[in-house]
């Protein structure tokens, strides 16, 4: 695959690994690579699993220097080790050796071109947008890649929620809670609550309210200078909020969030020719209608 802006090779990379899993042939096709390439590997200190070779270094200081990451194991993963390397502008491959893996770039079975590709500088940068969290009062706002989630406690009734953009209302609604996803997050707990597909290389919000109880249950698109209040009205049980899955904190009644996009806050690696609709298809499991399978867009029968 040609690329006109053709990145450097790679001449040092972090690794990026699925906790609780053993990764022992993924590891040593990298270590094999990079003692043939002469590409220096750093992991986290501390994991048994990493073999000889490895510059083991604190969590902290992981990614300093390194030219790219690479992300073991699922999209979990993957968001984890954007996380890290977004500080640095360094791109993520994601490699995916669980089951879904819709935000990693490979599979197992194609490590090895990927690291090759990686050395040789045959691949693409893509950027990611990125969601920043503030809470009203606090002094640090919470990054996330894929969504931000505010959701009821199971047991203590319904999330009660105003929803603003730039300061004006849009709805206040009884429900389970409500997802503010990024374009590439969109095709997570978004689209199992309903929302729609969006190309990860969009900017934006996509706000989605979560099992509302009332006549408002769309999606709404925020442009990337929009923000997202949400207030927790008076009449709402306790909720908590998440980031990419991980659980933040818990707010109560009167509780006031502010969320705004952050545009290219994050880089991919991307290997191969397929874009966002045939990644869509293949790993969200999309097909045609059995009438529509024997004939191409224009009607003809193939």
């Amino acid at each position: 695959m040609a690329f006109t802006d053709k990145p450097p090779g790679v001449r040092s990379i972090a690794l990026v690994l699925r906790p609780e899993r053993d990764l022992h042939d993924a590891l040593e096709q990298v270590r094999a690579w990079g003692a043939r390439t002469g590409v220096a590997l750093a992991a986290a200190e501390g994991d048994a699993r990493l073999p000889d070779g490895v510059d083991r270094r604190p969590e902290a200081s992981l990614v300093d220097g390194c030219d790219a990451v690479v992300a073991l194991g699922g999209d979990g993963t993957m968001l984890g080790a954007m996380r890290l390397a977004a500080p640095h502008g360094v791109p993520v491959l994601g490699v995916n050796l669980g089951t879904l893996g819709y935000l990693t770039e490979v599979d197992a079975t194609h490590l090895e071109p990927a690291l090759e590709a990686l050395a040789s500088g045959d691949y693409a940068v893509e950027k990611r947008s990125g969601l920043a969290l503030a809470r009203q009062g606090a002094n640090e706002e919470r990054i996330a890649y894929n969504d931000l989630v505010l959701t009821r406690v199971p047991g203590r009734g319904q999330a009660a929620l105003a929803l603003r953009i730039d300061g004006e209302v849009l709805v206040r609604y009884a429900s389970d809670g409500v997802i503010a996803a990024t374009p590439q997050g969109s095709t997570a707990y978004a689209f199992a609550a309903g929302g729609p597909l969006v190309s990860p290389r969009a900017q934006g919000i996509v706000v989605m309210p979560d099992a509302p109880h009332g006549l408002f249950n769309r999606a709404v698109v925020l442009s990337e200078d929009e923000r997202l209040g949400i207030e927790i009205l008076s009449t709402s049980a306790p909720v908590s909020f998440e980031r990419d899955g991980q659980l933040l904190g818990h707010a109560e009644a009167g509780a006031n969030f502010e969320i705004r996009a952050l545009p290219d806050a994050a880089s991919v690696v991307r290997i191969g020719p397929g874009g966002f609709a045939e990644r869509a298809r293949r790993k969200l499991g999309i097909t045609d209608p059995a009438a529509l399978a024997d004939f191409d867009l224009a009607g003809h029968e193939r």
